[in-house]
């Protein structure tokens, strides 16, 4: 997990992590930090990085990656 969150670097995914569960793993986000902008960093099967935006209900798979963005205001 990277970007504006409090702890950001690997985390150990457990199985069945969500999106929310890595968030607040990573000390949630900081002052600076949103929800609304988070972007889910996932390689297909061809290994090409496919980039979505996840709920906070998403399942994690391994080599995942959550980008967390600043806020505008």
């Amino acid at each position: 997990i990277y970007g504006e969150v409090q702890r950001p670097g690997q985390l150990r995914l457990e199985r069945g992590m969500t999106v929310r569960q890595a968030l607040a793993a990573g000390g949630g986000p900081t002052l600076r930090g949103t929800e609304r902008g988070l972007a889910l960093h996932r390689r297909n099967a061809a290994g090409q990085v496919e980039i979505s935006k996840p709920t906070m209900d998403d399942l994690l798979q391994n080599g995942d990656v959550i980008y967390v963005r600043e806020s505008l205001f």
